[in-house]
């Protein structure tokens, strides 16, 4: 499945994360399912896998920047859907305030690898400013692989206005390698109960029945899952240096 993002287009989005259990999920679902498009990217009502590597500094710059609320941040990650080698994508998502904006770059697998193995030169020869960023901050700030983050996601829109509703289930962080195409990774539940993350994005309009339609139960998600999937490699592999 080739993945393409409805909303490319689009900058600037808000975005409000919960963590729904799994009764909760299973009633919202029924709900969104019943109102909202299917994403064209879902081959089926399972939805589709994605597999991110997040990238930090030596001083674990977007760590520390996320988990004490800095209003203007950076999170740098290469995506996979299904575990598709195909077609891999170079993004940064940036928070300005309370606005998502996101840039990404198609690299190969190859440079995929380079990446991996310490070689971001790899990344020059792209025209794109997001390349040349990266490879620009591995230089200056030591910006490498941090941690894998894995689930399943379902995915709906409103076509009429910039709403994507996703759940995000099987949540999980890689535990033994940082390349997310090695054979023997390992991945280990972030949340033992089934917990599922509910995702609104929307731009500058919120219809007042999507909002209703979307009222739950869930506590409001504080940190993403690059933090979650940190933690979780703090508290059981390793420590933050």
């Amino acid at each position: 499945m080739r993945y393409q993002n409805p909303y490319a287009d689009r900058s600037k989005r808000h975005e409000i994360k919960t963590v729904l259990t799994y009764p909760q999920y299973m009633e919202l679902r029924t709900r969104v399912a019943g109102i909202l498009t299917p994403d064209p990217n879902m081959p089926g009502p399972e939805g589709y896998r994605i597999q991110s590597v997040y990238f930090d500094t030596l001083k674990h710059d977007s760590y520390y920047e996320k988990d004490s609320g800095v209003q203007h941040r950076n999170k740098y990650r290469i995506r996979a859907y299904n575990g598709d080698d195909s077609y891999l994508v170079l993004e940064n998502k940036e928070k300005i305030d309370d606005r998502i904006c996101k840039s990404s770059a198609v690299i190969t697998r190859a440079d995929y690898d380079a990446v991996l193995a310490g070689d971001y030169t790899a990344l020059d020869r792209y025209d794109n400013p997001l390349c040349r960023e990266v490879s620009a901050l591995h230089r200056t700030d030591g910006l490498r692989p941090e941690v894998i983050i894995e689930y399943q996601r379902e995915a709906y829109i409103h076509p009429l206005s910039m709403v994507r509703v996703t759940f995000d289930s099987l949540v999980s962080a890689g535990a033994n390698t940082l390349d997310m195409f090695d054979e023997a990774l390992v991945t280990r539940p972030l949340f033992p109960q089934r917990e599922v993350i509910l995702e609104v994005k929307y731009g500058d309009f919120y219809p007042m029945y999507l909002r209703q339609l979307l009222q739950n139960n869930g506590i409001r998600l504080a940190v993403s899952k690059f933090v979650l999937g940190c933690d979780f490699l703090r508290d059981n592999y390793i420590v933050l240096q």
